[in-house]
């Protein structure tokens, strides 16, 4: 490789294109030096001396080498001269000037051959020069080019991350407002549920006051008539309880008075029994409770009593209220049974002679030695 491809070689054009760019131009320039050469040696004299021809050229090339002495080309057998008679020999002056003639020629034609070698190294060089601008020029097109993609894909990059950014600050202030809406109408809905729970509760309250405040106007009214049919109720008893006792002190007094006239035809009809001596006289009545001078009913009265439990309040008029009871006997004297027959009048004398009844077993043993079923037992409130 000469110095002209090694020199563009340098600039890294290694690819095929600019390789086969460089041996063109190689060979149109080496074409060019040949044609110089030529043309310079055949206006040369036959007798020139040697010449030496420098090359220079910006950049790195290969060194000349050392110009050497060239020999006297010798004529080749087609081209051998004919032989020429030998010129007379002119003086010393003649031979003298023909010489210094000659040396000029011969550096004539050296400096017109370096003058022809040095255009041709300098439109070498200019051609050389020519191709490093050019590549220079490429690649200073080349790299603006690839700066400008680079600057391009950079500022589309920057571009695309500013409107990502745009779209993701967008989307976050979007669904920030999105929140706050949402919060505000969660509290406004809370606030709301509230108000209507808080008003709820006030009705409630309300109405279960009224509700309170109508029961207890319903009861006080309840209560009232209650009390109000009690009393009447009460006072109706008391009417229908004085009624009775009336009824009941009338009745007794027509049955006391029958009684006495019972009594009265019985105490003459026993006596004539008895006087008769027929059984079943006063003896035998007075055994079965029903009164008698014998003194078993006051046996039976003594024993009651202390049983019977009642404020017997002051006695007011002639009537003696007064409670009969059928008791029934067991065979040794035990009460076990007893049963209101006719009513005092006041339930209450009645019950605690009832319980004195119970509390009498068991019953004082009769004169005869033997205890009847039943006995009829009369007890009087003020006797």
């Amino acid at each position: 490789m000469n110095w002209f491809d090694r020199f563009t070689d340098t600039e890294g054009q290694s690819d095929g294109r600019d390789d086969r760019r460089g041996l063109i131009l190689s060979l149109i320039a080496h074409g060019l030096l040949i044609l110089l050469m030529v043309v310079g040696f055949s206006s040369a004299p036959d007798n020139a001396g040697p010449v030496q021809v420098e090359l220079w050229a910006k950049g790195t090339v290969a060194e000349a080498a050392p110009p050497q002495e060239q020999p006297e080309e010798a004529p080749t057998p087609e081209e051998k001269p004919e032989p020429t008679p030998e010129p007379p020999k002119p003086d010393d002056s003649e031979q003298k000037a023909a010489e210094a003639a000659k040396a000029e020629a011969a550096r004539q034609a050296a400096a017109q051959q370096a003058e022809a070698q040095a255009r041709a190294a300098a439109a070498a060089k200019a051609q050389a020069d020519a191709e490093i601008a050019l590549a220079k020029e490429r690649k200073a097109k080349e790299e603006a080019e690839r700066l400008a993609q680079e600057q391009a894909a950079k500022e589309k990059a920057e571009q695309e991350a500013a409107e990502k950014a745009a779209k993701e600050k967008a989307a976050k202030e979007a669904a920030d407002k999105a929140a706050k809406e949402k919060a505000a109408k969660e509290k406004a809905a809370k606030e709301a549920a509230e108000k209507a729970a808080a008003e709820k509760a006030a009705e409630k309250a309300a109405a279960d006051k009224a509700a309170k405040e109508q029961a207890a106007k319903e009861k006080a009214a309840a209560e009232k008539a209650a009390a109000d049919k009690a009393a009447k109720e009460k006072a109706a008893k008391a009417a229908a309880e004085k009624a009775a006792a009336d009824k009941a002190a009338k009745e007794k007094a027509a049955k006391d008075a029958a009684a006495k006239r019972e009594a009265l035809k019985a105490a003459m009809r026993g006596a004539a029994l008895e006087a008769a001596g027929i059984p079943n006289g006063n003896a035998d009545r007075n055994q079965r409770g029903g009164g008698g001078n014998d003194g078993y009913a006051a046996k039976v009265r003594a024993c009651v009593q202390p049983g019977v439990i009642y404020n017997v309040p002051p006695r007011s008029g002639s009537g003696n209220p007064t409670a009969s009871f059928r008791t029934r006997l067991a065979s040794n004297g035990q009460v076990q049974d007893v049963n209101l027959t006719r009513s005092s009048g006041d339930p209450r004398f009645d019950d605690a002679v009832r319980k004195g009844i119970l509390a009498c077993s068991p019953f004082p043993k009769p004169p005869s030695g033997r205890y009847p079923s039943y006995i009829d037992v009369d007890y009087r409130m003020y006797d």
